[in-house]
């Protein structure tokens, strides 16, 4: 008995997180936990690698993960960062907000994020086929798509 109520309070705890993942935020820890989510629901296993500012573009937030066996094979989860209530004067730049823009990484990776969170209706056979899915999460509209050498959720 205990073991099932365990399992269903767990089981509610992670319903709760999971509905509270912020696609827009000011705190760079809900960045991590919506990036986390993408990480543990990949069908692989994935460890933390780093985060930051991107060092080739000021204006995004990268959380990077990487699979134990092959560091080639990662998952990327860009914030574009907004800087909001500042000054024209550059006295006080403003705070900064984090809007969620993009996930890459491999299909079977990013794909159980993506009918978890995003588009649960999704079809895998279809979405493989068509090369693309779309939904709408929150009034914006979100794109599954197949890149070059890699998948893609990205805000349309």
């Amino acid at each position: 008995m205990k073991t099932i109520l365990t399992f269903l309070f767990l089981l509610m705890v992670l319903t709760v997180s999971a509905q509270s993942l912020k696609y827009i935020t000011f705190n760079a820890r809900d960045v991590r936990q919506f990036a986390d989510s993408v990480a543990m629901n990949a069908q692989e296993e994935y460890r933390f690698r780093n985060e930051g500012v991107s060092a080739d573009n000021r204006t995004r937030y990268e959380v990077n993960y990487v699979t134990p066996a092959d560091t080639l094979v990662t998952i990327t989860v860009t914030f574009i960062i907004h800087l909001v209530g500042g000054t024209d004067d550059q006295v006080n730049q403003g705070s900064p907000q984090y809007v969620f823009e993009k996930i890459t990484g491999r299909f079977n990776d990013i794909y159980p994020f993506w009918t978890k969170f995003m588009h649960p209706e999704a079809d895998e056979a279809v979405v493989r086929d068509k090369r693309k899915d779309e939904a709408t999460v929150r009034g914006a509209t979100y794109d599954l798509v197949e890149g070059a050498t890699e998948w893609s959720i990205v805000k349309f």
